[in-house]
This record gives structure tokens, sequence and C-alpha cells, in this order.
């Protein structure tokens, strides 16, 4: 049977040394290792802290696999900081059930139980189920297993559902700048007018000084004219 197993460790130096025991041994006694990362917990960001593909998928064994490493990506972005967010309490509340635990996908369990500062172990392995627990026998860990074909599913929809919100999100930017834009319109538009009413302003009182001063001119003029020729 071809499983995701992912168990997480209450002490981080035993996922180290368990991690490097199952790159050096990646056969064991009725399972096989085709790749696992290591992944760890800091604030809402889980990154790979070590990685190797035994089954040779890549051409470096540090690079993560193809499963793995997927998972890896959508538990690093946006999607999986929600669901850390919005399935944590539920499963948390109810993590003693074997029920619940199955019942919640691999994203949900790694996001929600995975918390900072932890460390944990994501494999993709061949086993004789569950043999493959023999391999953390001797650490103290929560180990969660999920059909390897229900993860790529579950990757598949997860990366659907990750475009998805990255195109809602840029299509509600898109939004809001051209709100922006719009209300930046009208304050632009506002501010020109504004400037030739103000123009207009001083125009006006421009032309009644020249009106009164000429106002005054022709008064002057008549006055002088009339004692000229003494019609006054």
């Amino acid at each position: 049977m071809e499983n995701v197993v992912t168990a997480i460790f209450e002490v981080e130096s035993e996922a180290y040394k368990a991690f490097s025991e199952i790159r050096t041994k990646p056969f064991g006694e009725a399972y096989a290792v085709a790749e696992a990362s290591l992944l760890k917990r800091e604030g809402d960001t889980i990154t790979i802290v070590d990685a190797f593909d035994a089954a040779g998928v890549t051409s470096d064994d540090t690079a993560t696999g193809m499963i793995v490493g997927s998972l890896v990506g959508i538990l690093g972005g946006p999607l999986g900081v929600l669901l850390g967010a919005g399935t944590g309490a539920l499963i948390g509340s109810t993590y003693d059930s074997v029920d619940a635990i199955d019942s919640a996908s691999l994203l949900e369990v790694t996001a929600a139980k995975l918390y900072d500062g932890e460390v944990a172990i994501v494999a993709l392995v061949q086993e004789d189920e569950p043999a493959f627990d023999a391999a953390f026998a001797d650490y103290e860990t929560t180990i969660v297993r999920h059909f390897a074909v229900d993860v790529i599913e579950e990757v598949d929809l997860a990366r659907q559902a990750t475009a998805d919100f990255e195109n809602q999100l840029r299509a509600q930017l898109r939004a809001e700048r051209k709100a922006e834009r719009a209300d930046k319109r009208e304050e632009r538009k506002s501010k020109v007018k504004a400037r030739f009413e103000e123009l207009k302003a001083k125009h006006d009182e421009r032309k009644a000084v020249l009106d009164e001063g000429k106002e005054i001119a022709n008064a002057q003029f008549t006055s002088s004219t009339k004692e000229m020729l003494g019609t006054e």
C-alpha cells in the first residue's frame, strides 16, 4: 500500500535523528521510502529543513520529491495559513479520536497540528500497513497516514483552490485600485476645477479694480473738462 505518512515530533532533535536514519536506510522491514521531507513551523510559515528523493525522481537527492514537495509548497502558502487557522480548534479538540484524524485531510492535519516551533517528517512510503511506524518506535510522535492517491487528489484540489484564491485576490486588488483611481481622478478633477475657479476669481477681482479705476478716471476727466469750459 502506498501512503503518505506524517510524523509530528515532540522533541525537535529526535526528528532530525529519525530523518537521518530514514535517509540512510530508506528500506526497512516491510516498507520502502520513496521521498521524505523534514518540516518545521515558524509562525505561519512551514518550511523544508531537509529533504531527499530516494526514488531518484529528481537528479539531486536533496531536492524535494513530487508529492511531498507539492504539499510543502501548499502548506507554506496562504491556503496552509487558512487551513491552520480554520481547522486547528476543530481537529485539536477531537484529536484523540482516530475517526476524526482519518476524516481530516493531510493538509488540514499538518497545518492545524504542527504548532509553532514543531518539526514533522512527511514521507511517501510503500508499506505493509503500518510497517513504517517502526522507524519511529524510539521516539515520541503523533503519526497520521493517508493513501497516496488521496493526497495526490488533495494536492490537485489545493492547487486549484490556491489558484482561485489568488485570482480572486488579484481581482479584488484590481477593483480596489480601480476605485482608488476613480476617487483620485475625481480629486484631481476637483483640484483642476478649483484652480480655474481661483483664476476666475482673481480675474474678476482685477477687472473690478480696473473698472473702478476707469470710473474714477472718467469722473476726474469730466470734472476737469467742465472746469476748463467753465460749465461747472
